[in-house]
């Protein structure tokens, strides 16, 4: 993507840290352009830093990753001006209160800035965005690691381990209006005539409308509490050796408070066609996460209902998104066909398969 360079009267700086409140969501909201030499200029004022500078992909963001001469890592986020800063804040508070609870846990860690805070204003194009720098996470990215079992165990343990760290935060960001929330699956529905296939469309519709009558009146009985909500495979990094080590867990933007089971539901999403067996991987790493942080009857009932629910939010969120953003497609829709082969599983002859085996992985040994 092409950056223009922002003269010195679209771009200010302030120390305030509190932006103006602005109108719009994050998803329909555009962040307004910055260059890599304005990112570098922003990072030595802010946060006394120097290094190279390099854009990374972000879909609602502007994020830019920074290798010094040290050879330390870093990521400077510039957040998107459609987020509330409650919410920022929030996120913000997440990554601090795991550090404090699992200091071996690999998230980022926050890194203040010359004044001492967590964050920052900045003024681009007369938008005010949170800046943040945190610590770079090296490792593999998921997507690029073969789907092993001992993988798959090792994101199940990592993720429970995450979950029970967030189990006492509270924070009043956590309560989000978010189209990312498995408990707003029926709310997809509107966006489902993105789908251009009528057989794609019908498999998504019908299993919406279950969700509606069947399963979203379930869930206020569960157990809620601030989850991460989005371990897809390109919000993991793990050993670049043997992949089953996972080395660092990122991006909290999408955090909020919900039932906990969902998180678990969200990073199977991701793996219902993969595996040695038949729901190998999901089997493999709820297991794993079960054997950390005990699922109850009722979660355990529902978690194949949850999986299939991300699916089809992520089947009608990206064809809504990709329709309106057409040059950023490829990057939004980068998990689209694994979601429409990973509902049809769910719904169709191999749902009674993919329901006994969860059960099967819960179970007490």
């Amino acid at each position: 993507m092409m950056h223009q360079t922002l003269t010195a009267s679209h771009h200010e700086e302030t120390p305030a840290m509190t932006p103006a409140p602005t109108q719009g969501d994050v998803l329909t909201t555009a962040a307004p352009a910055i260059s890599m030499k304005e990112a570098g200029a922003i990072l030595q004022r802010w946060f006394g830093v120097a290094g190279t500078v390099r854009e990374l992909s972000s879909e609602r963001d502007r994020n830019f990753h920074i290798a010094t001469p040290d050879g330390q890592g870093y990521v400077l986020k510039f957040t998107n001006p459609a987020e509330p800063q409650p919410v920022t804040s929030f996120q913000t508070g997440a990554m601090q209160h795991v550090a404090d609870r699992d200091p071996a846990l690999p998230v980022p860690r926050v890194v203040p800035t010359l004044d001492g805070e967590a964050q920052a204003i900045v003024h681009i194009d007369g938008s005010a965005m949170v800046l943040r720098l945190l610590t770079y996470l090296e490792g593999t990215p998921l997507h690029a690691a073969p789907p092993s079992p001992g993988l798959m165990r090792a994101l199940g343990t990592t993720l429970a381990r995450l979950d029970r760290a967030l189990a006492d935060y509270e924070h009043p960001g956590s309560e989000r209006d978010l189209l990312w929330d498995i408990t707003r699956t029926a709310s997809v529905a509107d966006r489902l005539h993105y789908v251009t296939d009528d057989w794609r469309r019908g498999m998504v519709e019908r299993f919406v409308a279950h969700f509606a009558d069947e399963i979203a009146p379930r869930l206020p009985a569960l157990r809620h509490q601030v989850i991460h909500n989005d371990l897809n495979p390109h919000n993991a990094v793990v050993d670049p050796v043997g992949h089953e080590t996972v080395t660092g867990i990122i991006d909290f933007g999408d955090a909020l408070r919900a039932p906990l089971v969902n998180d678990l539901a969200t990073a199977l999403a991701y793996h219902v066609t993969t595996g040695e067996t038949p729901f190998g991987s999901v089997v493999e790493m709820t297991r794993a996460y079960n054997a950390v942080l005990p699922l109850t009857a009722d979660e355990v009932d529902l978690l194949p209902d949850l999986v299939a629910g991300r699916l089809a939010l992520t089947i009608g969120i990206t064809g809504w998104r990709a329709a309106e953003y057409p040059a950023n497609a490829a990057y939004i829709l980068r998990n689209a066909e694994r979601a429409f082969a990973g509902l049809d599983r769910l719904t169709g002859d191999e749902a009674a398969t993919a329901r006994r085996l969860l059960h099967l992985a819960c179970q007490k040994v």
